[in-house]
């Protein structure tokens, strides 16, 4: 997108100006196609899903329903192997957050989810349209249907960056690595949340040093694990953050999750729209600025 109040109305600039739209409309039909071949890719799947498994809920959310249920009944929270049917490995106030939702009914929860990670997706890809280039990786829709918070931490992402960190660091409460993507200016609003976060845990303080005590127990990687263990990844994340660009904190949430499986990888998305987002602030200054010599 360029600015064009500073541009001439006529003279020997304004021709090569004139060609630019019918130059970038070719562009935009090719990328408007692959948007509506996501938006396809992304229903086939579902529709795959759903004749192959039924309508239920996801392995994902279902175990965050369990985490719930367990905390209500007074049972252990923290039990079995990450990447197990069912394990929890959240931090305890997201276990507080499902136990206080227990009153829904799975499927309503199941709807809620899905429909709460497809506002995520339109608000990271900037309209429905652009959306559907999300679902060109087949894996983004096993996402949606499994109930996890990817999306969301994609959304969190881009939202700090914007100014709101505060749920960006109640992710981090689930999978750690969304800390690194907090920016300076967003550290008293993320703090703000993380402490809230800590007194409405303080009726089951028990659940923290069972969290801790369950992650010490977990492998470095898990079955559906992809790529090296997570602390052989942690330096490169680190190093990336060195990086003076607005999509480098996201590639790092990324690179250092703790268990990185291919529906970590959707994430990249709010990498994505910061890259586009950076660029856009960037054009209108060389469009007034004029070509360079």
């Amino acid at each position: 997108m360029t600015s064009t109040a500073a541009e001439p109305a006529s003279g020997p600039a304004s021709g090569s100006r004139d060609e630019e739209p019918t130059e970038r409309d070719p562009k935009r039909l090719l990328a408007v196609t692959f948007a509506l071949v996501g938006w396809t890719v992304g229903l086939g799947v579902l529709l795959y899903l759903v004749g192959n498994e039924g309508i239920r809920v996801g392995i994902d959310l279902a175990a965050y329903i369990r985490a719930g249920e367990d905390l209500l009944a007074g049972n252990t929270v923290y039990v079995g192997e990450i990447g197990d049917y069912g394990t929890f490995s959240y931090a305890p106030p997201w276990a507080v957050l499902f136990a206080a939702l227990a009153w829904v009914p799975d499927l309503v929860m199941q709807a809620a989810m899905m429909g709460l990670s497809l506002l995520a997706v339109r608000y990271v890809a900037g309209s429905w349209l652009w959306a559907g280039l999300v679902f060109l990786y087949p894996i983004s829709a096993m996402v949606l249907w499994a109930g996890n918070i990817e999306f969301l931490i994609a959304a969190a992402i881009v939202l700090a960056a914007r100014g709101h960190s505060g749920p960006l660091a109640f992710t981090a409460l689930a999978k750690v690595s969304p800390i690194l993507a907090v920016p300076r200016s967003g550290w008293k609003e993320a703090a703000l949340v993380i402490a809230i976060a800590l007194l409405v845990t303080l009726p089951w303080v028990h659940l923290w040093p069972e969290w801790i005590d369950y992650l010490l127990r977990q492998p470095s990687t898990i079955d559906i694990h992809v790529g090296p263990p997570w602390y052989v990844r942690l330096p490169f994340a680190l190093a990336l953050l060195l990086v003076r660009r607005p999509w480098a904190p996201a590639v790092a949430v990324v690179v250092a999750m703790p268990s990185l499986w291919l529906g970590t990888f959707v994430i990249l998305s709010a990498a994505v729209r910061l890259w586009l987002d950076g660029r856009r602030k960037t054009e209108p200054l060389k469009s007034t600025l004029g070509p360079s010599r």
